[in-house]
């Protein structure tokens, strides 16, 4: 499970949560934004901005990587009391324990067949030891016509291969995953891992995220570079999302998106997800790095775009990095997203 909000997603849930309507702003139904009965990460940390991956899971009693109107009743009478959930917090009560099957009749064992003698294999010949090679015949130089004798000068030239580049690995960060752990797995150091990574801070480490491991020495392998048709299109999404330009971000979507972990949806939940984030962060930058880019097997591309983001209303304040990705299908002269999944790496 990946408990890291989306930016796109978990910054973008938030205006419906605060809306105008007279009903209880943090009551369940209104907490669960997309309605299907329960709660998220991404949903639950609208509500409480300080929400931590441990509070969430000492709230998720069956451990399903979601809360029920019981978890969250859990969570909002704590907050109640001022105090947040802890492993220690009371969770459900287990369901009474089923009665145990009557066992069953052993079935007469069946009568063993008389082993066969066994038949030994036959010897395997020793092989034949190789002939050495014929030397091979080597065609006469062709002969020089008479000329003035010269010094024969005769030049050196040693090329180096190149080292080999490392292989590119990347860890996707469990609950409970610690840099030291992570580096331990794989080898390398921590330091190396923080590096490769641009990570400030070593307790950062968000589950869900994917990290890269660098090779010996901390080498990286260096990304293919992006098209320059991509990196115009990474460019336009970014811009347009900065500056609230609904219609359009949605003008370079599909009519169909595998939406996070909605599902195939339409440009409406695309665009309404896009408004209530725009609503809800009325200031957004972001500083895209260079975009990996990976040809799938159709001639889909998958594009992943490291950046830095910050989102801003009144005295709040959201900043970190994150990780977009993207499934671009090639239309017309262009592309259209047909795919968007994003994951915070690091909360500042």
């Amino acid at each position: 499970m990946r408990y890291a909000p989306a930016v796109g997603l978990a910054l973008a849930l938030g205006v419906a949560l605060f809306g105008c309507s007279k009903e209880d702003s943090q009551g369940f139904a209104k907490v669960d934004h997309n309605k299907d009965g329960k709660i998220i990460f991404e949903e639950l940390i609208l509500v409480f901005p300080d929400l931590t991956v441990e509070e969430f899971l000492a709230a998720d009693a069956d451990h399903n990587e979601s809360l029920d109107d019981q978890d969250y009743a859990r969570v909002r009478a704590a907050r109640a009391g001022g105090k947040k959930l802890d492993a220690a917090a009371p969770a459900k009560a287990p369901e009474p324990a089923k009665a145990p099957e009557q066992p069953k009749a052993p079935e007469p064992a069946a009568t063993p067949e008389p082993a066969k003698p066994a038949v030994p294999a036959p010897a395997t010949p020793a092989p034949e030891p190789a002939k050495p090679a014929a030397p091979a015949a080597q065609a006469p130089a062709p002969q020089q016509p008479p000329g003035p004798a010269e010094a024969e000068v005769v030049e050196t030239v040693v090329v180096e291969s190149p080292a080999p580049a490392p292989a590119t690995r990347t860890h996707t960060v469990a609950r409970g995953d610690t840099l030291s752990r992570i580096a331990k797995k794989y080898g390398v150091s921590a330091k190396d891992i923080m590096a490769a990574n641009t990570m400030k801070n070593a307790d950062h480490l968000e589950a869900g995220a994917e990290i890269v491991i660098p090779g010996p020495g901390g080498a990286v392998a260096a990304a293919p570079a992006a098209p320059p048709a991509v990196t115009e299109f990474v460019a336009a999404y970014f811009a347009k999302s900065a500056s609230g330009d609904v219609n359009g971000l949605i003008d370079l979507y599909g009519e169909r998106v595998d939406y996070y972990k909605k599902g195939k949806s339409g440009k409406d939940i695309v665009r309404q997800d896009k408004v209530d984030y725009f609503q809800r962060w009325p200031r957004r930058t972001y500083v895209p790095a260079a975009a990996a880019v990976e040809a799938l097997p159709g001639g889909d591309l998958r594009v992943t775009v490291p950046t830095s983001f910050t989102a801003e209303k009144g005295d709040r304040q959201v900043r970190g990095q994150a990780k977009f990705t993207f499934l671009l299908r090639p239309a017309g002269d262009g592309y259209r997203i047909v795919g968007e999944q994003s994951v915070v790496t690091e909360k500042k």
